[in-house]
């Protein structure tokens, strides 16, 4: 039976784009596509419906007849993918978690604002909920995707242990030769001891069976004359780096913490510029 990648849309180009780059990833790896909308039923669907008002069109049918139009659409896009259309009534959240103890799903795919499209988070809440309690993490596809490609994948890293645990996830579901590269982002100007680096990458090397493993630098300033805050070392190293897809591993106790702070609208410059798989430690 073929993978299956859980995509989830609200009818916005967003999450157009989001299923785009999970059709690309299914017709590269033969597996296929189920893609899920959730909708809420209001007080006004729930007196039509007892009224039965024949002209009355419901939140479900509204929601039904939307995924038909963009199975039309994926159809033209794609021809011949295998995909499945999905609506439920409720919270995306919970439905999300209740479907993933039932099915077995390769990736969640999501749709986040791209680099420099808005000036608030990069990520939705919806999204961010999602990184928080799925346990096979989310993969967030910028609106500014255009090109597909898995040449250059690179691992945020600080040296931890749970960041080779999210690289083992994603290589054991995606099994295709690419190059790592590893991003780390140092403070005060000072670098990690270059025998530490040698040792991480050789560590990874040897657990992964990389052919070729970069590491990137960037240090962190907040300074009146010069900025440069963890997200946009991010950015740069991204950037500078040609990187086309990035592995995050989130937990509460690492500095990643500080991106999803109460203070992310002023912390972020810009949003994501590649697609982005979290994970959570």
């Amino acid at each position: 039976m073929n993978k299956t990648i859980l995509v989830l849309t609200d009818f916005s180009e967003n999450s157009w784009t989001a299923i785009t780059y999970a059709s690309y990833l299914a017709k590269e790896f033969n597996w296929r596509v189920q893609l899920l909308h959730t909708y809420s039923s209001t007080i006004k669907d729930n007196i039509n419906i007892q009224l039965e008002n024949p002209a009355f069109i419901s939140q479900k049918e509204r929601a039904e007849s939307l995924l038909e139009e963009w199975r039309t659409r994926l159809d033209n896009a794609f021809p011949n993918l295998s995909c499945e259309m999905i609506c439920l009534p409720g919270g995306l959240i919970k439905i999300v978690l209740d479907l993933l103890k039932i099915n077995e799903y390769t990736f969640i795919v999501m749709g986040a604002k791209g680099k420099g499209m808005i000036k608030k988070a990069f990520l939705g809440s919806n999204t961010f909920a999602l990184i928080k309690k799925s346990p096979i993490g989310v993969l967030a596809i910028p609106i500014t995707f255009t090109k597909f490609q898995l040449l250059n994948v690179g691992l945020l890293s600080n040296f931890k242990e749970s960041e080779s645990d999210l690289l083992g996830s994603f290589t054991s579901r995606l099994s295709t030769n690419f190059k790592l590269s590893l991003l780390h982002v140092t403070q005060k100007y000072i670098s990690p001891k270059q025998e530490d680096i040698a040792e991480w990458k050789q560590k990874l090397s040897s657990k992964f069976s990389f052919d070729q493993i970069e590491y990137l630098e960037k240090n962190a300033v907040n300074r009146l004359d010069y900025n440069m805050p963890i997200p946009r070392c991010i950015d740069y190293m991204v950037e500078t780096g040609g990187i086309d897809l990035l592995l995050v591993s989130y937990s509460p106790k690492s500095f990643f913490k500080s991106i999803f702070s109460r203070n992310l609208t002023k912390a972020i410059y810009r949003n994501l510029a590649v697609p982005t798989f979290f994970k959570s430690s």
